[in-house]
């Protein structure tokens, strides 16, 4: 599933590059980072251009792109060079980043210093040698950095190579005062999601970024950095911030607690819950369904503190979708341990005082609300018994199934079921008409060990929706079903112009350990697409017993030009609940920019619905399918860039590396662990609140296109 986290059914495009529209006639002069021509400087657009098409061929040249990078005249030739090699990735050319970081310009060394953090970042894991040498040059050239720009690109890129010694370093960064001190916060979490251990000394340093008279910057940073360590030692320290002036800020700590904390940090995280800004209340609420997770004991703090969740439930029925829906919606997707049935229940009743709500946005919100505690409880109860009645009648019958088998297979995951009973209960939902269902059947029989569920998973391996195709071979991976290789193998035939089950057929080889389909994995590593090469190289490597390495492979020339989308495009988006704004951002990234631009010119995302929203994290939409593995027909390549994820910032949602397509996510905060990874392409420039309103399910009604 796309999710950024993200895998969908997309088909590979040919690499177009882009051209000038009429008024961007310049000639000559300096280039944006993305390359367009501006004025001031001597860079031809000739060769810019040059630039730019090595880039989307995610070709070096024969060697020419590191070359100008290195050793060309024009700095701003140098700097495009060094944003192409980072957004293609290639271990070979760490030699000519880490020369980068010398270079006279310091404009030039804060673009390689970038380049280097998108290889640290790398979709395909880097060798030690390549670490170590990124590692060896970010140290050396920011400890004698003179430039304050470049040396917080510096310290940027050292939570993205994440190594022990880099950790090091941005431990002893966090005492010097300023923006590396918060920059420096803010890479150590990044890093710390990489499991990296932080230094023990690291805490107390965090600790004085919290203090309230401390800029917010530094406060968000050190915050972030504690959430991201799950380390029992920033217990006290986020307990102290929850309390913090900048809502951001307390909405970490709160979500850092559900990690670290114990029954008795329940009464901080209960006062939270009835925080003004719905981003704090959803994250102590999913900290405290945490919490009650762990409860040994019938007397739970944590269990007792959710009883307040009946006040949301009051705002929801009066028309607050924010911050009535968020924290309940939260609290759904977490879940809760069988002590919490009833608390479930109970939340369920009150939702139906919005029957007779004069609204019919308030009676949709709570039926798609219901319809998740439902299924919530039918994880816990082990059927759907829930979900099969859920909704006020006001939701269709496939959503219903959908929730209700995503839930069962939480529960089959986590722990024993009785298999048997549930093939007899929901086999049959294999044959329905409606693909979600199909699809969620399939992927919930697959934690079942029984032949039962074995000759249900078989019957959809020839399926024409080679989505569902693909999770039935993963469902008979997982249950061990040898028998299907042959079939499974035929799939993986299709699978190079598939990029986005590439990763689910490949997975299901290597667990089978179908060696007889190493042949058609190694045909794999000539694929133009990074994601089927890594994909092929992973299952190769379980395979073989041996490494192995999926290399670069240049795309085919195209001499297709796109025309550009006009400056100041911006997307209007229409949902039943009003209207936002997304601002473009043409020149960082101009390629998925008019892509947007033109699916919602052809009138694409019509009646299309966000299927996926994360409270505090992120709304999701644009997949025709509406089970998040959907797209255009097409992908587009990546152009990560310098924009960070703020709140309202738009992103391109991605199964890999270049799977680009039509799906797209707007944050409800700031994400640090998305810059750099996933395309930034627009934002939010009015209509946030409308944004921050959407449950899932909402309905685009429309996405406009202007100018």
């Amino acid at each position: 599933m796309r999710q950024l986290l993200i895998s969908s059914l997309v088909f590979v495009a040919g690499c177009a590059t882009w051209t000038s529209d009429t008024n961007r006639s310049t000639t000559s002069g300096s280039t944006t980072p993305q390359g367009r021509p501006a004025t001031g400087g001597t860079a031809q657009r000739s060769d810019v251009q040059a630039l730019v098409d090595l880039e989307d061929r995610r070709s070096l040249g024969d060697g020419r792109l590191m070359q100008t990078a290195i050793t060309d005249r024009e700095p701003l030739l140098r700097k495009r060079a060094f944003l192409a090699l980072g957004r293609i990735q290639d271990p070979n050319t760490a030699g000519a980043m880490v020369e980068g970081l010398s270079d006279p310009d310091p404009g030039v060394r804060g673009e390689a210093a970038f380049a280097v953090g998108l290889l640290g970042l790398s979709w395909a894991p880097l060798a030690d040698d390549v670490k170590v040498r990124l590692t060896s040059g970010l140290l050396e050239k920011e400890a004698n950095e003179p430039d304050a720009t470049v040396k917080l690109a510096l310290i940027e890129a050292m939570g993205r190579v994440a190594t022990p010694a880099l950790v090091e370093r941005l431990t002893e960064r966090l005492s010097v005062q300023g923006d590396v001190q918060a920059r420096a916060a803010l890479s150590l979490g990044v890093a710390a999601r990489t499991k990296v251990v932080v230094p023990p000394r690291a805490y107390a340093a965090l600790a004085v970024l919290l203090k309230k008279d401390m800029p917010v910057g530094a406060r968000y940073g050190g915050a972030y950095a504690l959430l991201q360590t799950k380390n029992p030692l920033s217990r006290p320290y986020l307990l102290a911030c929850a309390s913090d002036d900048a809502s951001e800020v307390r909405a970490l700590c709160a979500k850092g607690l559900g990690e670290t904390g114990n029954d008795i940090d329940a009464v901080t995280l209960k006062r939270l819950i009835d925080d003004p800004d719905y981003r704090v209340a959803v994250e102590a609420t999913r900290s405290l369904a945490r919490l009650a997770g762990k409860c040994k004991t019938a007397a739970c703090p944590a269990l007792g503190a959710l009883v307040d969740l009946q006040y949301r439930v009051e705002r929801l029925v009066r028309g607050d979708s924010v911050g009535g829906g968020q924290p309940l919606l939260a609290l759904a997707q977490q879940g809760l341990p069988a002590s919490g049935k009833a608390l479930l229940s109970s939340l369920r009743a009150q939702l139906n005082a919005a029957k007779t709500a004069p609204d019919q946005r308030i009676k949709l919100d709570a039926a798609n609300l219901d319809c998740r505690l439902a299924a919530a409880m039918d994880r816990l109860g082990g059927s759907l018994t829930e979900s099969m009645g859920c909704g006020h009648g006001l939701v269709e019958e496939a959503r219903r199934l959908q929730l209700g088998l995503q839930a069962l297979q939480e529960a089959a995951k986590a722990g024993p079921v009785d298999g048997a009973r549930l093939v007899a209960e929901v086999g049959s939902f294999v044959f329905h008409t409606d693909g979600r269902v199909k699809l969620a059947a399939v992927e919930l029989l697959g934690e079942l060990k029984t032949p039962a569920a074995q000759e249900k998973v078989r019957t959809q391996l020839l399926a024409t929706d080679l989505v569902l195709a693909a999770a039935a071979a993963s469902s008979a991976a997982k249950l061990g079903d040898k028998t299907q290789i042959p079939l499974i193998r035929q799939l993986a035939q299709k699978t190079l112009t598939q990029v986005d089950v590439a990763p689910t057929i490949a997975e299901a080889l290597a667990t089978l350990d179908a060696k007889e389909a190493i042949g058609d994995l190694e045909a794999w590593l000539q694929s133009p697409n990074a994601t089927i090469r890594q994909s092929a190289a992973e299952a190769l490597t379980r395979l073989k017993g041996v490494p192995v390495v999926a290399e670069r492979v240049e795309k085919p020339i195209d001499g297709a030009r796109v025309q550009l989308a006009p400056k100041g495009a911006k997307l209007i988006v229409t949902t039943e609940k009003g209207e936002f704004e997304i601002a473009l951002f043409t020149d960082e990234a101009p390629l998925t920019s008019v892509n947007l631009f033109s699916l919602a010119r052809k009138g694409f995302f019509r009646n299309l619905t966000f299927h996926r929203v994360v409270p505090d994290f992120v709304a999701q939409g644009g997949d025709p399918r509406g089970d998040g593995n959907g797209g255009p027909g097409y992908t587009i390549r990546c152009e990560v860039n310098h924009k960070p994820y703020a709140r309202g910032v738009v992103g391109m949602a991605l199964s890999g590396k270049d799977t680009g397509g039509s799906q797209f996510f707007v944050t409800a905060a700031p994400q640090p662990h998305l810059d750099g990874r996933y395309t930034a392409f627009g934002e939010v420039v009015k209509g946030q609140e409308i944004v921050d309103a959407l449950l899932e399910g909402d309905k685009i009604v429309e996405v406009r296109a202007t100018p």
